[in-house]
């Protein structure tokens, strides 16, 4: 690419006279353009274009429909971001492309806030000591989403049934009721969450909170004891209409539930983390947690394997520390095949080795405390598995 073309690009984003339909077109002929860059490029890219697409990302207010143009441009500018390889261009910008990104999650809506965190995780894996200073700031934003939960869940009302669908509630003096939106006809068209509600983007948070800590053990202690209690309070939450057939749900209940149940097991994951880093602060809610997990597991949909799977990775995590003695009085629960893997088909076919991996380490560790009657089911447990012609030989 010619070295001009980097400052035409950067005049015609940064003028205010161009529709944003325009900027759009020249923001997404840049994003596919990235591919053909040599790494010099890369460097005079990241020092011309970063400061227009910076304030364009701050100055321009965040958009909740999906086809807003607006919405549009944004998504791409941040989709250049990502799509920039993360290697040593970006180390003199890394603080303040991190920075951003933080600022931005407390605006976006949930589909712009997803990219905004994967960046920071892939750019925090491989700057840690130069983002030491976006900890705190990180961690507590982390609070303040988890904070968020019971808001979260109470969106979720507005999609009790299918009718809810047909009729956005969109505020006339916000950003994108004002903005132009799309044709009448856009069928694909629809509102987005915010950041700050979202179980996606609650979804993104534990990992990266878990690369801060491990970066940064000072604010360990003290961010763990803060937020617990709103971890736990987010693994209690239920689904909506979760006994209801799948006819009488709508669409997008049934996504919300997916997306809440997909958020509750990476929490559980993320107190599995706690829980092997920081067992004395989590003792005293232990008997509360082996019932959260048992619960997460009884409410896991059947169709949810990936997601069954990490929570009986993390359940093993869990008990594999003193927390295990608070699930002496529920093990014979888990000798149910039915809580470990489910009734879906897929699920039973792939996780009885994670079942029976967690089932192994848990009876191994509190056969002492079992009662006469646990290690008759156990026994029993352990002969039908014997006789079960699905599993391998091997």
């Amino acid at each position: 690419m010619a070295i001009t073309n980097f400052e035409v690009y950067a005049t015609r984003l940064r003028d205010d006279k161009l529709s944003v339909k325009l900027k759009l077109t020249i923001a997404h002929e840049l994003c596919e353009s990235l591919e053909f860059f040599q790494l010099q490029d890369y460097s005079r890219f990241v020092s011309i274009l970063w400061p227009v697409i910076r304030d364009l990302l701050l100055k321009t207010p965040a958009v909740f429909m999906s086809t807003a143009p607006e919405q549009k441009l944004r998504s791409t500018l941040l989709e250049i971001i990502q799509r920039i390889p993360h290697s040593e261009v970006f180390r003199p910008i890394v603080l303040e492309v991190v920075t951003t990104l933080v600022s931005l999650v407390k605006v976006e809506n949930e589909d712009n806030a997803v990219v905004c965190l994967k960046v920071i995780y892939e750019l925090h894996r491989m700057y840690r000591q130069l983002l030491e200073s976006v900890a705190q700031p990180f961690l507590e934003l982390a609070s303040e989403i988890y904070r968020n939960a019971d808001q979260m869940l109470k969106a979720m009302d507005s999609m009790d049934t299918p009718a809810s669908l047909s009729t956005p509630n969109v505020n006339l003096m916000s950003p994108s009721a004002m903005s132009p939106g799309p044709d009448a006809g856009d069928a694909t068209s629809k509102n987005l969450n915010k950041a700050m509600s979202s179980f996606k983007v609650l979804t993104e948070v534990p990992i990266i909170v878990v690369s801060i800590i491990q970066a940064n053990r000072r604010h360990a202690e003290q961010f763990v004891t803060n937020i617990l209690p709103l971890i736990l309070h987010m693994l209690e939450l239920s689904q909506k209409g979760a006994g209801l057939q799948p006819e009488f749900t709508s669409h997008s209940l049934r996504a919300a539930n997916s997306d809440l149940i997909t958020a509750q097991s990476k929490t559980l994951s993320f107190l599995a983390f706690f829980a092997r880093g920081f067992t004395a602060l989590l003792l005293p809610s232990q008997d509360r947690i082996a019932q959260l997990t048992l619960n997460l597991l009884c409410a896991c949909p059947a169709e949810s394997t990936a997601t069954r799977k990490e929570m009986l990775i993390a359940t093993r995590h869990v008990v594999s520390t003193e927390i295990r003695k608070a699930f002496v009085p529920l093990a014979d629960r888990f000798l149910d095949m039915q809580v470990l893997v489910g009734s879906g088909l897929a699920s039973q076919c792939i996780l009885k080795p994670f079942a029976f991996s967690l089932l192994a380490d848990l009876m191994h560790h509190i056969r002492a405390e079992l009662s006469p009657q646990q290690l008759t089911l156990m026994v029993d447990f352990y002969a039908g598995c014997m006789h079960d012609q699905s599993l391998s030989s091997g």
